[in-house]
């Protein structure tokens, strides 16, 4: 059984806040600034897109499912 779409999307932008947030607070840790924090949180937007498409794809391979 496939995730409809909406469902990869609800995935990938609930997966992606989770990993934003990670970043800003590391980004915080490691630089000391917002600014520094602010740059790797946007930077790890920009997979967001390839994560859909990965997750659509998957959805099309049989291999180990039931």
């Amino acid at each position: 059984m496939a995730d409809k779409k909406i469902r990869s999307v609800a995935k990938t932008f609930s997966w992606r806040l989770f990993i934003f947030i990670y970043w800003i607070i590391f980004g915080y840790i490691y630089t000391g600034t917002f600014v520094g924090a602010g740059i790797l949180g946007v930077g790890s937007i920009i997979p967001l897109f390839f994560y859909y498409f990965h997750e659509r794809i998957w959805n099309k391979v049989k291999w180990g499912t039931n």
